[in-house]
């Protein structure tokens, strides 16, 4: 591709899992079919970039003589921005791993938190937040689920290219005690109470299990485990350094989510040979072991006892069932060769 490309995203980059994984491998996948001609804008910490006073805009009008051949973004919605690039002749494109506004709504007030978004509940501040997307050239989504969405919304040239995992060095021996783990966030949209509920159901007499609970902000969920789950046994660690600790220390890995466009742990716990329940609320659910429906605390049950019971017939067995060949060609590798396809086509 010829000129100059922008990488603009309201994410950080590298983290170890999550967006940030994800915009280290865009960023890098765009810098390489530009042959190195990119920039990369990124503002972590901006709350509202679709507003005319964005840190990104402020950069543009800085630069009036700058125009990028193309400019991909990811995260946020860069309204502003994205009309100023298009009077500039800019092509542009865009990631979005849509979530279901309704269901992550449902979501808020069944767990009795406030649903404090205006730009998804004003109709207005909605009409400016979703406009960038629409205006996009393309736009791309991880999952055929979040594409359904993204067409709602109205953008017409919609896209699947699925998030990608980096291939352990090795692989972890199945531990002698049969647990199921799970890493992310607690928010809403996760079903993270759903997994607990369903643990809590049926483990309470099975002294060889337990629930490895890590990410960011799950300690927080705690007091709440105490008292609606108080027969599970769970093991809360927090931020994990590394996410194999958790793949590596568990039989089975969990994904429970009500909504989420993707969900990388689960391509990343099936590399690490761990065979994957997941809800059919993640767009990663194609790629599980076993599809359960969002909500759905009975399916889970039967999960865990259809899993636990092939760990006890031959618990390094499992390795062989997570049946890691067939996401090979989900390697982040592949997956920046295809998005530099979708680039110039």
């Amino acid at each position: 591709m010829a000129g100059l490309s922008l990488y603009i995203t309201a994410d950080a980059i590298g983290t170890p899992t999550g967006g940030g994984k994800v915009t280290f491998h865009e960023s890098a996948a765009l810098a390489a079919a530009s042959s190195g001609d990119a920039e990369v804008w990124q503002f972590p910490h901006e709350p509202r970039p679709w507003e005319p006073d964005a840190a990104a805009v402020k950069m543009l009008k800085a630069r009036p003589d700058l125009k990028p051949a193309r400019a991909h973004f990811y995260a946020g919605t860069f309204t502003q921005t994205i009309e100023l690039l298009r009077d500039r002749g800019t092509r542009v494109t865009y990631t979005c791993a849509a979530h279901d506004i309704n269901a992550s709504r449902e979501e808020h007030a069944r767990l009795g938190f406030t649903f404090d978004y205006p730009h998804l509940t004003d109709p207005h501040l909605w009409q400016r937040y979703v406009r960038g997307y629409v205006l996009a050239d393309a736009v791309v989504c991880p999952s055929d689920y979040s594409a359904a969405l993204m067409r709602t919304y109205g953008c017409q040239n919609v896209s699947v290219i699925p998030h990608g995992y980096d291939p352990p060095a090795s692989i972890a021996q199945i531990p002698s005690r049969f647990v199921v783990g799970y890493l992310g966030q607690p928010g809403p949209d996760k079903g993270l109470a759903y997994l607990l509920r369903a643990w809590d159901a049926w483990s309470r007499d099975k002294p060889d299990t337990l629930l490895l609970v890590g990410g960011r902000g799950t300690l927080a969920v705690l007091p709440w485990v105490r008292e609606n789950c108080p027969n599970g046994s769970f093991h809360f660690v927090g931020e994990v350094a590394a996410p194999r600790d958790v793949y590596d220390a568990c039989c089975v890995y969990s994904q429970s989510s009500v909504s989420e466009g993707f969900g990388c742990e689960v391509l990343e716990a099936r590399a690490h040979g761990r065979p994957v329940i997941c809800s059919d609320g993640a767009g990663a659910h194609t790629f599980a072991n076993t599809v359960v429906p969002a909500r759905n605390i009975d399916a889970l049950v039967a999960a865990f006892d259809t899993w636990h019971t092939r760990w006890r017939q031959d618990p390094q067995a499992l390795i062989a069932l997570s049946e890691r060949e067939a996401i090979g060609d989900l390697t982040w590798d592949k997956i920046r060769e295809r998005y530099q396809a979708w680039w110039l086509a």
